[in-house]
């Protein structure tokens, strides 16, 4: 670096140095006793400097000086706009069917992290003749305050407070009246609607053994991932957050009992959603895996015959139409 000269003060040499940077002349100004000392970087500008130096220290207010420090302040308030995550490549006719990379699908690996978590913590060991999980259900808190409700276990015996949904929305109707008095009760439904709410959706992330886990955070992450990476993490949290309190709604209304989970309700909403989105709107660029439609209504039939065991029937079927009346809006482009 070479040293053209100095200026008095400070607004001065900064004056300077931006004029100078406009002309693409690299400088930097320090200061020594008592001046600001003018450097610039490149040899072959020197004799450019000294020459703009000396017509500074003629005219300093120039208007060009002036304009000159207007332009880099506007430049500085301008940022640049942060980049927007690219969405995801609408997949094209006739081309394979691909899962979509992780990294694009975050809520997805969440859900999939909560669901073997809450599986995993409930787990008592395992039943060899059986092939089942077992749970701590007698003497494990964490799983009762995951259920739709509280759920106890009496001499060996699982036993459910009764307070169900019928009596809880019973009790909200009349609370309107000021003639009614009744004292919500601390159990069943009433703890739901004592503010308990996070129990309208937890029951997803309890599974019953190593093939119900498998099976539906397989399924999770092909669907989920889908609509994730092609919708937007925050509206496909909505999604999965509206289907599970329908299908856990549903599923307790319809029975009346806790003793379900997983994630399936969710699975069976977010095939619906994309079923429709490809059938109806094949210009929001999401598709189903090949084979996915066979494969989840002829599952769905199956379940309900009873063929296969204790099934969550009606939580699938409560996040099939949820999922389905969701995908029949039109889809928004993403912000």
């Amino acid at each position: 670096m070479r040293h053209i000269g100095s200026l008095p003060d400070q607004a001065a040499a900064r004056t300077f140095q931006v004029w100078l940077i406009s002309r693409n002349v690299a400088t930097d100004i320090e200061l020594e006793d008592d001046q600001w000392a003018i450097w610039i970087h490149e040899e072959d500008q020197v004799a450019l400097a000294r020459s703009e130096l000396e017509e500074f220290v003629a005219d300093p207010e120039a208007d060009r000086y002036r304009l000159a420090q207007q332009a880099v302040a506007l430049q500085k308030r301008a940022k640049p706009a942060r980049p927007k995550r690219s969405a995801a490549r609408p997949r094209v006719p006739g081309e394979p069917w691909m899962m979509t990379p992780w990294r694009r699908c975050p809520v997805t690996i969440v859900l999939i992290g909560i669901s073997v978590l809450a599986t995993t913590v409930c787990i008592r060991g395992f039943d060899r003749d059986r092939g089942a999980l077992e749970f701590k259900m007698a003497y494990e808190p964490v799983m009762s305050q995951l259920t739709f409700v509280d759920i106890e276990v009496r001499s060996g015996e699982v036993y459910v407070p009764i307070y169900n949904l019928s009596r809880a929305w019973e009790h909200i109707r009349n609370s309107f009246s000021n003639d009614y008095e009744y004292e919500l009760p601390d159990h069943g439904v009433g703890k739901i609607v004592r503010g308990q709410f996070w129990r309208l959706v937890t029951p997803i992330f309890l599974h019953f053994s190593i093939l119900h886990i498998l099976f539906n955070m397989l399924w999770l992450r092909m669907l989920g991932g889908e609509i994730e990476a092609r919708r937007g993490l925050y509206r496909f949290a909505g999604l999965v957050l509206l289907i599970a309190v329908v299908s856990n709604t549903g599923q307790y209304a319809a029975t009346e009992s806790p003793l379900f989970g997983g994630m399936s309700g969710v699975v069976y909403g977010l095939f619906g959603y994309l079923w429709m989105k490809q059938r109806l709107d094949p210009a929001s660029g999401m598709s189903l895996p090949p084979s996915c439609v066979l494969v989840m209504l002829g599952w769905f039939v199956l379940c309900w015959t009873g063929m296969v065991g204790p099934i969550a029937n009606w939580a699938h079927t409560f996040g099939l139409a949820s999922g389905m009346l969701v995908g029949l809006l039109p889809t928004r482009p993403r912000a």
